[in-house]
């Protein structure tokens, strides 16, 4: 929203989630302008919605929820960073595990307000995405228990020592 406030040049702006804006109608996100223009663009391309669909790239999103306890997210963020190579990896939100190849991802994101953590995986191979998931739940969940049993061994240590 600010970016496209800013730059004079900006005709229209957008997020992944959330909608377009259009700066030189107003500063938020606008649904029912977005679809005017949408349907404005279409008559002039004398195109169908269902054409433009048929052009996009297919691409696989998933996510899976695993819980890991509040005293476990900071290990297991720096534990996916160690053990990937740096150039792999965005550190923006979470971790995310990029393979540069093929512009697949994981992204393994602790909630901020919950002892969860998120993953998503996203490609264009729905075999790559499923495999991918299921194999980064069962690392998250498997550093979690051996956090979980190091911490009960250093506790159980702690009260007989």
């Amino acid at each position: 929203m600010e970016e496209c406030q800013n730059d004079p040049n900006v005709v229209m702006g957008g997020s992944g989630d959330i909608g377009f804006i259009f700066p030189q109608l107003h500063p938020g996100f606008d649904a029912m302008f977005s679809i005017a223009k949408l349907i404005e663009m279409l008559t002039i391309q004398e195109r169908s919605l269902a054409s433009v669909r048929t052009e996009l790239p297919r691409v696989y999103h998933k996510t899976y929820t695993v819980r890991c306890p509040w005293t476990v997210k900071g290990a297991l963020m720096r534990h996916l960073v160690e053990t990937h190579p740096a150039q792999d990896l965005e550190l923006v939100d979470g971790v995310k595990i990029i393979n540069p190849q093929n512009d697949n991802w994981v992204l393994i994101l602790p909630d901020a307000s919950e002892p969860l953590v998120h993953l998503y995986a996203n490609s264009n191979d729905r075999e790559w995405v499923d495999s991918s998931l299921r194999d980064y739940r069962a690392r998250v969940q498997l550093f979690v228990e051996q956090e979980q049993e190091a911490s009960v061994e250093i506790n159980q240590e702690t009260v007989m020592g």
